[in-house]
């Protein structure tokens, strides 16, 4: 009986999703188009028309998708430069940027990578119509002849009755704006704006993108942490500061500089604008104004690259309306692969599209093969805002991959104004096998105060914690496990944000981290440039058969060095290893080759202080098959 009710639900799921598939359309503007700079103007422009529907099919949400891969015979490019998406509806001498991308140090990554980014872009429904020139603008100045991206702009576009009823759309502010010069102040450009408001008007969003750039004596506008206000007829509506943590990022390690802060950015990020909602006294006019805060400094060179928009709304369409933004976990998105610090616990985010806040939902969740489990979230969100929820049962199967299923239902305890977005699917990856006993080895580096290390169970127990008052310089820790069944978490911390190694501060020194059986071999190799946290979740299960991380862990440091070169090597097996060092930019002239016949663990130091002070590439081969290539700066 209970497996007739599993496949009931499975084909009613397939059904639902069938059904929200076929409101959705992709549009894609750019399909793996190879992007390179112009060196000549610092910004090359790729313009493409493309047709969206016209103004009389109702959209309900418009997601935009951004993928990066490394371009067909090129090497991925090497800087963090900005990209704008920018549109321009026919017969429209105006020109929007809906979207900023913040492009990664690709200097690291291999022929067969790629990545994910996505932002909301419904708020532009109203130009996203008929005729459009969608123009991906690509800055800067490195070359173009062997390093670029391989980009795909993908608009999703959902169908069905829109959340809010569109009004207006007013550009306020756009342009790259000096920063702290006292000779043309910023507030010069940023000037009171003065508005009439619709007569159906229900509510105003501030929406802006803003990034921080240039490098004067105090780091800014790229490396300094300033705040921003915004106005209502004079009075101050919301304050936040402009500055982003950047050690958790998704897309890690990079080639440069990207666990550092910044300026409303990291390396490899595509932009969340700030969106702050506002209503209004009286309805015929008003004044929106951005300020920054005051600075000043002798030889300014800092940008505020700010685009900035006011949206008019009117009615809300429905008065219960409740939507899935996004399964967080489970999920094989990139850009939560490093959200997962419940375990086995399934984390979602909803979104209150009712005029009345939303005070409850059931949450029924599936995963594929099992039982359908409910959850009665209660709370208190109003119209517009996002909540995360934790699921609170535990979700695990012995498959290796399934599906895993969420629907919202009864918002408020009443009928939902619209369903089609209530639903999604994710993949879930069964995460891996520990035996009962393990160990945890731990390497520490030259700021051991920086570290902690623990394991949890799914709710947040804490069943082992090394501390960082525990752990001295440059020495190994071995911590035996022993746990019953059950799911866990292991989390290593890092205050910093800097791993246990960043090649910026090789000072630090270096250290490692890995899973152990009892026989010392490796059941799971974590990257030490990872900073500011890992997190990996495992299960225990008696008696079962365990996987060994049997791809060897190869390490070098420093990568930027005046000469000596330190190799890491780790492997549960012997085999022919092969270390050569090549030019980068030529990498057919080779200036020294290791060979290590029946190698499992080891550390090597070359000294490369003799060659010329340029770019190399070390490499790794095993068995013939090139498993490490990581990039080497030798200084003066």
């Amino acid at each position: 009986m209970i497996k007739r009710y599993v496949s009931i639900l499975s084909v009613f799921f397939g059904l639902l999703h069938g059904l929200v598939a076929q409101q959705t359309q992709h549009i894609i503007s750019h399909n793996k188009e190879t992007i390179v700079t112009d060196p000549s103007k610092g910004a090359n422009s790729y313009k493409r028309e493309v047709v969206f529907p016209g103004k009389e099919r109702e959209i309900r949400q418009i997601m935009l998708n951004l993928k990066f891969e490394c371009p067909d015979g090129m090497r991925c490019a090497d800087w963090d430069y900005v990209d704008h998406i920018k549109v321009q509806p026919k017969n429209d001498s105006i020109s929007y940027e809906i979207a900023r991308m913040l492009t990664p140090y690709g200097g690291r990554f291999q022929e067969d990578w790629g990545f994910n980014w996505k932002v909301d872009l419904t708020d532009f429904s109203p130009i996203l119509r008929d005729s459009v020139v969608v123009d991906y603008i690509h800055t800067g100045y490195e070359d173009n002849k062997t390093r670029g991206w391989k980009v795909t702009v993908d608009f999703e576009i959902i169908y069905g009755k829109p959340i809010v009823e569109a009004l207006a759309l007013h550009k306020i502010y756009d342009g790259n704006f000096s920063y702290g010069d006292k000779n043309d102040p910023i507030e010069n450009h940023l000037v009171p704006v003065n508005l009439k408001a619709n007569k159906e008007f229900n509510f105003g969003k501030v929406k802006v993108l803003q990034t921080g750039h240039g490098m004067d004596a105090n780091g800014c506008g790229e490396f300094c942490d300033k705040y921003r206000e915004i106005l209502l007829n004079g009075q101050v509506i919301h304050s936040q500061q402009l500055w982003m943590k950047c050690g958790d990022n998704p897309l890690y390690p990079q080639a440069g500089t990207w666990i550092f802060d910044r300026a409303n950015w990291c390396p490899g990020y595509l932009l969340q604008p700030d969106e702050v909602s506002f209503t209004l006294d009286s309805k015929e006019s008003y004044t929106i104004d951005l300020n920054m805060e005051p600075y000043e400094t002798e030889n300014p060179s800092a940008k505020e690259l700010l685009v900035a928009y006011v949206l008019e709304y009117g009615k809300i369409n429905s008065v219960n309306d409740v939507s899935l933004v996004d399964i967080i976990t489970p999920s094989n998105e990139e850009i939560y692969s490093r959200k997962n610090e419940t375990g086995a616990l399934a984390v979602i985010r909803i979104k209150n599209n009712g005029k009345d806040n939303l005070k409850s939902v059931m949450v029924h969740y599936n995963l594929e093969g099992h039982k359908s489990k409910k959850f009665k979230w209660e709370g208190d969100l109003p119209f517009g805002e996002t909540a995360l929820l934790t699921l609170p049962e535990e979700i695990y199967t012995e498959k290796e991959s399934a599906t895993f299923y969420v629907e919202l239902k009864r918002p408020n305890g009443k009928r939902d104004g619209f369903t089609g977005d209530n639903a999604k699917q994710s993949v879930y990856t069964r995460p891996d096998i520990l035996p009962e006993t393990s160990v945890i080895y731990f390497k520490t580096n030259n700021k051991p105060g920086q570290n902690q290390y623990k394991v949890m169970d799914s709710y947040g127990k804490v069943l082992f914690k090394r501390d960082s008052v525990e752990l001295a310089p440059n020495t190994v820790y071995r911590d035996t496990l022993q746990l019953p069944k059950g799911n866990y978490t292991f989390m290593v911390e890092d205050s910093a944000g800097d791993g246990l190694e960043f090649w910026y501060k090789a000072k630090d020194g270096r250290g490692d981290v890995r899973l152990l059986d009892t026989l010392g071999r490796a059941i799971k190799h974590f990257n030490s440039d990872f900073g500011s946290h890992i997190i990996y979740n495992f299960r225990v299960e008696p008696n079962a058969t365990y996987h060994l991380d049997n791809e060897p862990s190869v390490t070098m440091f420093p990568a930027r060095t005046d000469g000596p070169v330190t190799l890491d090597y780790f492997s549960n097996e012997k085999k022919q290893v092969e270390v050569i060092i090549t030019q980068q930019e030529d990498e057919s002239k080779i200036v020294e080759t290791h060979s290590y016949s029946e190698l499992d663990k080891g550390t090597f130091t070359y000294d490369l202080s003799y060659l010329p002070k340029m770019r190399y590439y070390l490499k790794v081969v095993v068995d013939g098959k090139e498993i490490f290539k990581n990039r080497i700066r030798l200084k003066e």
